[in-house]
């Protein structure tokens, strides 16, 4: 019973460890920011609950009407919007959620530009938001320590037979 069970538990924090890579590790080797929409603002394009990837390595100079981007607010806030317009030589762009009526109040400057959005990966963002809860990542340590422990005490057990 608790082979099998250390066997499940130990196949789960590898799926865990290795989702974690592929979804964020990974990707920011190549640029990319991993990013959790919150608001309905780019529905139905981007849905609430998807993740985001945005490449910071694009330039702002390649970004054309009909792309997606993210740019920051004061306050550590950013925004995933459409681009409505370009003005190159003024360096900002107009931006709008699929979902908003109308385009956002003033410009956005090349200066606030966080990157580019490459792809997203729909409601994957909820189960990101489930780990970022305290009791789930001690829960997922303390299952961590439990096997470590089972672990060991196999081998100290299967050391002490061998001496016998």
């Amino acid at each position: 019973m608790i082979k099998a069970t250390e066997r499940i538990l130990r196949f789960f924090l590898t799926a865990v460890g290795m989702a974690g890579f592929c979804l964020f590790l990974l990707p920011q080797t190549a640029g990319c920011t991993p990013r959790v929409v919150i608001s309905g603002s780019m529905e139905p394009a981007v849905p609430v609950g998807s993740i985001v990837y945005t490449n910071r390595w694009i330039k702002q100079e390649n970004i054309k009407e009909g792309d997606i981007i993210a740019y920051g607010l004061s306050g550590g806030i950013s925004v995933l919007h459409r681009v409505v317009e370009t003005d190159k030589n003024s360096r900002i762009w107009r931006t709008k959620g699929d979902a908003n009526e109308v385009s956002d109040p003033g410009a956005v400057s090349y200066e606030q530009y966080l990157g580019k959005m490459i792809f997203s990966l729909p409601y994957v963002g909820y189960l990101i938001s489930v780990f970022k809860r305290r009791s789930i990542w001690l829960g997922t340590i303390a299952v961590g320590i439990l096997l470590i422990i089972l672990q060991q005490k196999e081998i100290w057990k299967s050391g002490k037979e061998k001496t016998v």
